[in-house]
């Protein structure tokens, strides 16, 4: 299945894994996960770790949609009628733009701080 993997303090990168459970909990190095879909395209998940809140990992990027951070890896798939699936070219372009830039989350004063990373790379 080819998706977009995000990581903590890297630019995504386009991957292809086996849809399988086993190597979707490596991929994300996790034991148990949670799809969401944000966004107005219905045929895009959201896979995280359905434990990274309460987790050690490091923050990998702010999802506005959702009101909070991501904690570790996640990737973005496609969805078929019944299971994952391949992300679409343009949304894979999409979504690679949008999270091309490392972000920083912290704590400050009570509410959370984003810090975009810029290291003057641009993507291809």
């Amino acid at each position: 299945m080819k998706i977009l993997m995000v990581r903590p303090m890297e630019h995504p990168v386009e991957m292809d894994i086996p849809n399988t459970l086993e190597a979707i909990y490596e991929a994300l190095e996790c034991d148990t996960i949670t799809v969401t879909y944000p966004w107005p395209e219905h045929y895009i998940g959201l896979v995280t770790d359905d434990n990274g809140l309460f987790s050690d990992k490091k923050p990998s990027r702010y999802v506005k949609e959702l009101e909070q951070p991501i904690m570790g890896n996640f990737f973005l798939c496609g969805l078929s009628y019944d299971d994952f699936a391949d992300l679409p070219d343009d949304l894979m372009k999409k979504f690679k733009e949008r999270f091309w830039t490392p972000e920083i989350i912290g704590v400050i004063g009570g509410g959370l701080a984003v810090f975009p990373i810029e290291d003057g790379t641009k993507l291809d």
